[in-house]
């Protein structure tokens, strides 16, 4: 397996030979443009085998292996000219810009395409004949959450309105830029199309407009996924950053900014003023006299709903597990439960709920966020003013970290019986680890004592290590003897990394994966490994939906009762939605995208022109001199033919023979270079990036490695080395097309430098 940049070095040098490769594949189809290294070898790819099987052709309609070729005079696409075959599972992209299918197929140099949607005949039969046992479980949100959720989305609408107020650039009759469309990623690639042109022109009151739109969108997709402590720690944090901008958000000063705060932070506590009837009702008159406070803080820390949705689900699987144990097919399926969630923060929520319960996980998180928050109290109550010095808020929120600490480490003592019928608290725990910390530290103070006594006495050195050996030897024996009974305590609920686990293939578990560690197309290859006999996608994921039906599919040659729909071998599904909520809209907008993008594709197909497949006439001709093929090893390739001139008129032009480092291949200057008709040597280069005469050295510079080089002083070294050994150094610069053509956006400078100094 290689990389694009080593085979098109490969392919220049005469490595790897086109006419011993009958075809290549090529992934991520929407990816290729004209530049790109894929297009670069498929175009020398094309050619050379063409030619060379030309070249081996000695009469028209001579059979060869492959295929035939009719016309010898002119380069045709034929079976010798090898297959190109392309693949892609983004049908949205292709349609994206002008004749984007068009550009891709010509760079491709292939001239058909075929289309494969789920609605396909084919496909859906394929797909039925096995299909999952899907679950949908739809979890309203809190009311809070709703409150919250359409703050963020009024919060939405006035940055949106705002925008079209300020910016006459961009084109809102797009049917990308809209209020629907502005919680998936395509809102920002809109905005980002038409204003890359132009952005060094924008006002920093439109780009931070933009920038609250890409915040308020993550804030919905956090409101979702995020416990109710994380969440408002990420609005503080976003409210901070905002006070210290130049620029601050809009949306903070609107009144659904307001809603926004003051509904997460009661999700999280709410501060209750007590009155004095109340206090004669709960309390007795001695309390009541030591407790004058107004006011008191009530924790609320509200759950996630799907959290409870997730473990009654866990359950409901557990109980079948066990009822239809014996009926189960352990050929096609293991017992375990895939739990598929977003990312590892998710994991690790949903891991400290399952084992911890619901009150200490969220109790937890209270806890660290009270030790940040009362950081500045502590500060202030050290200073003058005291405890006078705190606001009525904050000396509530100082109260309540030692309460919650109070209840998650002291007073709080849990009991848990071993085997042998004694009970163990988690003060003996701790007991057990400050005698074993103290027999740890005796044994190195042991250790040391007896070096200091061997030191002044003539006694060999590996004697005395052998004691010492020895020594600590039979201490670690009595620790193993005082703590035999450790062998026969259950195992504790949480495995720490590392450790190795002992249970019975047929024990049922629970397996989490997170979308973000699955590699692209690899989903179907971790569905064969687990074989789980249940799924549970607690985060939706369209693509995923895809794999999990073509391993259903796949696992129907293995299941003995088809026709039975009641079958236990059939792959359940719970699909988990929040009911109306940003989740369940940015899902349903996927799968409408794609089915629009399908048919879009299948018109522009019947209306598409045939594409224009007649090979250039590059470096990779015959020699109209010798008729021979030529190779870029043996500097036998000629330059481009100019038909346009008779055959007897060609001059003799001086070949154009330039070297470039092999490095170079990653960006699209080698293909440019390569369709102008010049002559491409790879090569190791030691001092500038292309070499064009013994004279002539060229160092290539993207504007990020520009500003690099100047900031780390590497220019500087790369200048010197390159005017000792050429007469010409030169310096490319190289703009990104899809920017626009400047170093430094004017708006961007400070008052230290003029914009006109630029």
């Amino acid at each position: 397996i290689i990389t694009s940049r080593i085979l098109i070095v490969d392919l220049l040098t005469n490595i790897a030979q086109p006419a011993d490769i009958e075809g290549i594949l090529v992934a991520h189809a929407e990816h290729v443009t004209e530049q790109s290294t894929e297009a670069f070898i498929l175009r020398i790819y094309r050619t050379q085998r063409a030619w060379l099987t030309n070249s081996t052709t000695s009469a028209p309609n001579q059979s060869i292996p492959g295929g035939t070729i009719e016309n010898c005079g002119s380069p045709t696409l034929t079976k010798a000219a090898g297959f190109v075959k392309a693949f892609t599972e983004d049908p949205a992209s292709l349609m994206a810009g002008f004749s984007k299918v068009d550009k891709i197929l010509k760079s491709l140099r292939v001239r058909k395409i075929y289309l494969y949607p789920r609605f396909h005949s084919t496909i859906s039969s394929e797909l039925e004949q096995n299909p999952p046992n899907v679950i949908e479980l739809h979890q309203k949100l809190t009311p809070l959450m709703k409150e919250v959720q359409a703050a963020i989305a009024g919060s939405m609408h006035i940055c949106i309105k705002q925008l079209k107020r300020d910016s006459p650039l961009i084109q809102f009759d797009d049917a990308d830029i809209s209020i629907e469309n502005c919680i998936s990623k395509n809102f920002d690639l809109a905005i980002s199309r038409q204003l890359d042109q132009d952005w060094h022109r924008i006002k920093p009151e439109t780009k931070q407009l933009i920038s609250d739109l890409r915040t308020l969108r993550s804030l919905l997709q956090y409101l979702i996924h995020y416990d109710c402590v994380n969440f408002w720690k990420l609005i503080q944090s976003i409210k901070a950053m905002s006070a210290a901008s130049r620029h601050p958000s809009l949306w903070l000063l609107q009144p659904t900014g307001e809603i926004l705060f003051q509904k997460a932070k009661e999700r999280l506590y709410c501060i209750t003023e007590t009155s004095a009837q109340s206090k004669m009702k709960r309390k007795p008159p001695e309390a009541d006299a030591q407790n004058t406070d107004p006011s008191a803080l009530k924790p609320i820390l509200e759950e996630n709903p799907k959290w409870r949705l997730l473990r009654k689900v866990l359950t409901e699987i557990q109980q079948e597990f066990h009822e239809h144990h014996d009926s189960l097919n352990f050929a096609t399926k293991a017992a375990r439960i895939l739990v598929m969630v977003k990312d590892e923060r998710t994991i690790e929520t949903l891991h400290s709920y399952l084992t911890e319960g619901s009150q200490r996980t969220m109790t937890l998180r209270w806890l660290r966020y009270l030790e940040t928050a009362n950081a500045l109290s502590r500060a202030i109550i050290k200073g003058e003013k005291g405890m006078s010095g705190l606001t009525e808020e904050a000396r509530l929120l100082l109260e309540e970290e030692g309460r919650a600490r109070n209840f998650l480490f002291g007073g709080r003592i849990s009991i848990k019986r071993s085997s042998n019928g004694h009970s163990e608290t988690e003060g003996s725990k701790n007991r057990k680890f400050n005698e074993d910390l103290t027999a740890a530290k005796s044994s190195k103070k042991r250790r040391k004592i007896a070096e200091e006594m061997a030191r002044g006495q003539l006694v060999d050195q590996t004697d005395v290590q052998q004691r010492l050996i020895l020594d600590e030897a039979v201490h670690l024996s009595e620790q193993r003897v005082i703590s035999s009974d450790e062998l026969t305590r259950p195992k504790p609920d949480v495995v720490e990394e590392g450790d190795l686990e002992i249970s019975k293939i047929e024990t049922l578990q629970v397996v989490f994966r997170s979308y973000s560690c699955v590699d692209e197309g690899k989903s179907f290859f971790l569905l064969n490994d687990l074989r789980p006999c249940a799924i549970v996608l607690y985060d939706a994921d369209p693509a995923f939906i895809r794999a999990i039906e073509i391993y259903s599919s796949t696992i129907a040659e293995d299941i003995t009762d088809v026709s039975d729909a009641a079958s236990t071998d059939r792959l359940k599904v719970y699909f988990m939605l929040f009911e109306s909520s940003f989740e369940e809209q940015l899902f349903l907008k996927t799968l409408e995208r794609e089915k629009n993008a399908f048919e879009r594709l299948i018109h522009h197909v019947k209306s598409m022109p045939l594409p224009v497949n007649t090979l250039e006439t590059t470096t990779q001709e015959i020699l109209h001199s010798a008729g021979l093929v030529g190779t870029y090893a043996g500097q036998s390739l000629p330059l481009s033919i100019d038909t346009r001139t008779g055959r007897g008129k060609q001059s003799e032009k001086e070949r154009r023979d330039i070297a470039v480092d092999v490095r170079e291949f990653r960006s699209a200057l080698p293909s440019i270079l390569h369709q102008g008709g010049m002559r491409l040597a790879p090569v190791t280069l030691t001092v500038g990036d292309y070499v064009l005469t013994s004279v002539h050295c060229i160092e290539r510079k993207s504007i990020s490695d520009l500003f690099g080089s100047f900031a780390s002083g590497r220019l500087y070294v790369q200048a010197e080395q390159m005017i000792k050994y050429y007469k010409c150094p030169c310096l490319l610069i190289e703009f990104d097309p899809s920017k626009s053509f400047c170093l430094q956006n004017p708006n961007d400078i400070g008052g230290d430098i003029r914009s006109d100094s630029i």
